[in-house]
Formats: structure tokens, C-alpha cells, sequence
């Protein structure tokens, strides 16, 4: 359950990776949210978690469905829907009717509500939900100190796991290259940087994309287009950069191997990431990238990954032009070793383990 499932963001993709996982254990898994972006036969659309504006109020909160849910299902995991700050109401309807039924609870913070900027205010009392008979799974190991910090009972009652976000490390090499830069309109001497954002996300520091492929551009004697995968309409800051962004592409592409195939280099300027998604993918796919300064990128490259800083542009033009590259080969084994998909189901078979333990009191 989330507030919302089927879409391009990120909560949406982690979820469809832990509901792949759960199916392949053989269990039969609903989706709840409060808005779809696609559809699956099953799905339960729960009133209450999705406002039509950001900042917006969600309309009253649909107990009677949030409690039928509960009391017919074996497992509830609220992905990222106990976390945020936009739907306090939902959120602790669902925490209550959770432990009304008696149902094992896995609640998993991408970034609860002290890490962003909350359009609405905030009662931490309420969210991010910290009740230590529900196990929160938390995606790094700073959120994880944070909330020991936050709600010692937490850690008490070992209520608390770290589980990274997995990739599918094979998948994401198989993109095809040739012809999504061909529906892109890239040339083939085109060195293409993709920034893989959202235009509304203040944090994803899209001007800073900006600025650091220009630097790129006068070092290079190649063409240089900078795609930036979101084409909603910009405003402010970040469309008076977008003007400025050389050979500018916008636009998704449905397959994330496609993107990284199609792409010479992988920029994430951000200035917060719950994780950094684009930057373990691009490993995957054998690209280079280029993150930072959030903070949550030292885990990742505690894990053994060369991320290169966007301050290192003369190093990363000789890097696009010097030949085979081989950090990008250990960049790859790295992420295998440690964030690879196919390790899900195990992951998630001890994760439920854990969570029914909380539930009982054993």
C-alpha cells in the first residue's frame, strides 16, 4: 500500500520490485493506494491518500475499506505511506486498524517527513507511524540513526532493519542503445547525459545538471545534449536553466535499460536522495555517473562504487574519450554483490519472519 503505485517515482518502482518478489514466494498481492497510474486487475483504490494538488487536503479517509483490508490479508507493508507528511490522517487510520486486526506489519521509510520539505504541517507524534509491534524497514542506515535517535523504543523492541533497494542487475545492461537514441533524435558523435528527475523535486538540483553539462560541453569537441527524462512544464529557476541546457532533450523512455543504454553519462546533482536509485542503475548498466553532494551517496560508495563528483569535470571528459574504463566493470561487480534483485525473495522471506515476531510478541 501507497499513497501512490504504478508511476515513474521512486517509491512506485521499489514497490513493484518488493511486489515481484513477493509474488515469486507464491502469495497472492493486493495493491492499495490512494491513486494508480496504471491498473492491475485487483488493485484497491483507498480514499484518504491522495490530495489532487500538492499541498492539498486528501479527502476523508475510507476506514471501512482500510479495515477490510486488514482483517483479509496475511501481511500489510505501507511503502512509504506511514513516512510522508501529506496524509498524517491516512496513514494513522491504517497503523490502527493494523493493530486492531492483528496483522503483521512492515512499514518501509524512503524518507519520512523530516528529511523534505512538508507542504503541510507536520505532528511527528503521528508520522512518520513508530509503533514498535509494526517493523520499519528503512532503506539506509543514516534514516536508520535517525529514527533511533527519534523513537528510541524503536530500537529497543528491534523494530528497526536496514534493507537497501535492489536492482536488476542483468536487466539493465540489455537496453537498446541504437534505437532509443534514434527516438530520442541523438546522433551517433552525441555524447548524451541523462538526468533522471522530476521538474516539481526542488532537491534533484536541476539547474546544477545543467550547469555541470555545459562545463562538460566546452571540454569536449563532440556534441553534448543534456536530457532531462521529466517533460512537465518548468517554471522559475529551473526553466530559466533548462533554457541554457545544450542540445536539450526531454522525455521518458518506458524501459530503464533503454535509458541507460541510451546514455553516455548519468548525472545526479541532488541535494537530498532517500537512496540515489539512478546511481546503483547506472552501475548496473556499465555507465558512468556522476551524484552528489546528498549525503545518503557515501553508503553507496561505502559499498565499493567510484561515483564521480560534479566538480571533476576534466577528469570525467578524459574518462568519455580515453577509452575502455575500468571502474565501470567494478562499479558493476559491486552492485551484484551487493544490491542485486534476485536476492529479494530471501530478503523478504527473513522480513516477514521478523515483522509476524513483532506482531505475536515472540
Amino acid at each position: 500500500m501507497s499513497h501512490r503505485l504504478g508511476g515513474f517515482d521512486g517509491v512506485s518502482v521499489e514497490a513493484a520490485k518488493w511486489i515481484s518478489a513477493f509474488r515469486a514466494l507464491g502469495a497472492q498481492v493486493t495493491r492499495a493506494a490512494g491513486h494508480f497510474v496504471d491498473h492491475e486487475p485487483g488493485d484497491v483504490v483507498v480514499r484518504g491518500l491522495w490530495a489532487d494538488r500538492p499541498g492539498g487536503d486528501p479527502p476523508a479517509v475510507d476506514h471501512d475499506t482500510i479495515r477490510t483490508l486488514c482483517r483479509t490479508h496475511d501481511l500489510l507493508v505501507l511503502d512509504n505511506a506511514g513516512s510522508l507528511w501529506s496524509a498524517p490522517e491516512a496513514s494513522l487510520a491504517w497503523q490502527e486498524h493494523a493493530l486492531a486486526a492483528g496483522i503483521p506489519t512492515v512499514l518501509r521509510h524512503h524518507d519520512p517527513a523530516w528529511q523534505g520539505t512538508a507542504l503541510r504541517p507536520v505532528d511527528e507524534h503521528v508520522v512518520p507511524l513508530h509503533h514498535p509491534a509494526h517493523l520499519h524497514v528503512l532503506i539506509n542506515h543514516r534514516t536508520a540513526r535517525e529514527f533511533t535517535e527519534r523513537h528510541p523504543a524503536l530500537a529497543r523492541a528491534g523494530a528497526l532493519r536496514v534493507l537497501h533497494n535492489r536492482i536488476d542487475v542483468d536487466g539493465l545492461a540489455r537496453g537498446d542503445r541504437d534505437g532509443t537514441r534514434a527516438r530520442l533524435g541523438a546522433g551517433a558523435r552525441d555524447t548524451l547525459v541523462v538526468h533522471p528527475a522530476r521538474v516539481e523535486g526542488l532537491n534533484k538540483n536541476i539547474p546544477g545538471a545543467v550547469r555541470f553539462t555545459r562545463e562538460l560541453a566546452a571540454k569536449l569537441d563532440n556534441p553534448v545534449r543534456h536530457w532531462l527524462t521529466d517533460d512537465s512544464p518548468a517554471n522559475g529557476p529551473v526553466a530559466e536553466a533548462l533554457r541554457h541546457a545544450p542540445g536539450l532533450v526531454r522525455g521518458r523512455v518506458a524501459d530503464p535499460a533503454d535509458l541507460y543504454a541510451a546514455a553516455d553519462l548519468v548525472v545526479l546533482p541532488s541535494t537530498w536522495e532517500g537512496w540515489g536509485l539512478p546511481v546503483t542503475e547506472a552501475a548496473a548498466a556499465g555507465r558512468l555517473v556522476v551524484a552528489g553532494p546528498y549525503p545518503v551517496l557515501d553508503e553507496i560508495r561505502a559499498l565499493g562504487l567510484t561515483v564521480l563528483d560534479p566538480g571533476e569535470v576534466p577528469r570525467i571528459a578524459d574518462l568519455l574519450t580515453g577509452g575502455p574504463v575500468p571502474l565501470l566493470a567494478a562499479n558493476r561487480a559491486a552492485v551484484r554483490r551487493h544490491l542485486d534483485a534476485r536476492d529479494l525473495p530471501r530478503e523478504l522471506t527473513e522480513v516477514v519472519t521478523h515483522a509476524r515476531a513483532l506482531a505475536t510478541g515472540r
